[in-house]
């Protein structure tokens, strides 16, 4: 077993930050851990930071299936991650384009695994879960895979909870903003932040998600080889909370979680499949009332936010980072484009049953997104004792309680070839293409 460096810096306290720290601090002895993000945990424009999450198994690779699977048992048992869990059951809907469902119920066939998984066909959906989704829009679905194992998490408050255990195992927490990587002859040695300091480690773990391109352009804007490139694309998301009355409460609170991704493909051009996506698709997803009895809606269809960098000659995606032009908690300053967005959504999944709900809330969710929807978890190659631990394409965050088990074991050298092979800085993005990288700008909305 290779042994751990005395001490790590890790930037970002996302789920890939907060789960690295959380398992260092479990490692006999302990390494000095420093966990740096610009705002007190949970960071409020933290992709990971929001009310609630999706947590499934469900995945058409089998590779994520398994994960999802550990990472299910954890959420259902683990004392510092059950009480955050909600089972309410998954819906998915898919076009026969994608076969997706079909992939999913084999994976579980190959497994040996029984989640009660059920498919059957959109008809059949009117009159189930008390004949709430009468309306559904399911004009392009093919099939519907129910899965009553799955279910979801209160996000921003699991987040909070395993940086707070992390910190009382002595991971130190500090609130600054990250200048630049320390990057001297092929080596990193730490960070410089905003207000003057300087942080020193014997190795640096980047889990800074869709801010990865321009910390790496800003730190060595003159080495290309150090640099994102295509690997990862910055890419938003808009989602809106609405505030329920108890009686509404009493009316979403049995529905089950419901993924809605059906867009039929064949025989249409690529300009045709954009038109669709961007003005007319009911590409989303809902869950559950949270406790505080918000019905959250997100639209599944990403933008990019492409900036010029002159200093290292490159264009590349970066989230907005002004609160108020990310995120509306007043419903009248909330823009007619990011509503429609949303409005598309909730009248796709639900119909004539949200009718007269207005968000009380909107935010843009950033993520970084990769061509394979394969995280890293790696060295970066041209640069020593500087690691990747990022790129959750909008499906990471559910493995909040074992992702920082996979870093740990990257840090010692003990992934296995596949995994090592999956999250590589340096490999092909070869196969189907991911859905998820966008296609239009912020602007378009």
């Amino acid at each position: 077993m290779a042994s751990l460096a005395p001490s790590y810096l890790i930037i970002g306290a996302g789920v890939f930050g907060a789960s690295t720290a959380l398992h260092l601090s479990q490692q006999k002895p302990a390494p000095t851990v420093i966990l740096i993000d610009r705002a007190p945990y949970p960071c409020p424009i933290a992709a990971s930071h929001d009310i609630n999450k999706i947590v499934r198994s469900d995945y058409g690779d089998i590779f994520y299936c398994k994960l999802g699977l550990e990472t299910l048992e954890k959420w259902r048992n683990d004392p510092l991650f059950k009480k955050w869990y909600h089972q309410s059951g998954l819906l998915k809907a898919t076009d026969h384009a994608a076969d997706l469902v079909d992939k999913i119920s084999e994976n579980y066939k190959k497994l040996g695994v029984d989640v009660g998984a059920e498919l059957f066909k959109p008809e059949n959906l009117k009159t189930k879960f008390g004949g709430i989704y009468a309306d559904t829009d399911l004009s392009d679905v093919e099939h519907l895979l129910w899965n009553p194992s799955c279910g979801w998490a209160e996000a921003a408050r699991a987040l909070e909870e395993t940086i707070a255990a992390a910190v009382e195992n002595g991971v130190h927490y500090v609130t600054t903003s990250v200048a630049r990587l320390i990057i001297e002859n092929g080596s990193c040695a730490g960070i410089t932040t905003e207000d003057g300091r300087t942080f020193i480690a014997e190795k640096t773990i980047l889990s800074t998600g869709a801010y990865t391109a321009k910390l790496l352009a800003g730190s060595a804007p003159k080495q290309p080889d150090l640099q994102v490139g295509d690997r990862i694309v910055a890419a938003g998301v808009c989602e809106a909370a609405m505030d329920l009355t108890p009686e509404q409460i009493k009316k979403f609170n049995h529905v089950p979680a419901f993924v809605l991704d059906a867009n039929k493909t064949q025989g249409k051009s690529f300009m045709q499949l954009i038109e669709k996506f961007t003005n007319s698709s009911t590409q989303g997803e809902t869950m559950p009332p949270t406790p505080d009895g918000q019905l959250k809606f997100i639209r599944d269809i990403p933008f990019k936010n492409t900036i010029d960098h002159p200093a290292s000659g490159q264009k590349f995606s970066v989230p907005r980072t002004d609160l108020q032009r990310s995120q509306w908690v007043s419903p009248s300053d909330i823009p007619q484009g990011i509503r429609d967005e949303i409005s598309t959504v909730m009248k796709g999944i639900y119909g004539k049953e949200v009718h007269g709900l207005q968000p009380s809330t909107m935010r843009f969710c950033w993520d970084g997104i990769t061509p394979d929807n394969n995280w890293f978890i790696t060295p970066h190659p041209r640069c020593e004792n500087l690691y990747i631990a990022t790129a959750g394409s909008f499906h990471g965050w559910k493995f909040l309680p074992i992702i920082g088990k996979y870093v740990v074991q990257m840090l010692r050298g003990e992934l296995s070839e596949e995994m090592e092979g999956r999250w590589r800085w340096d490999r092909k993005f070869e196969g189907v293409p991911n859905s998820l990288i966008p296609r239009r700008e912020m602007r378009d909305l």
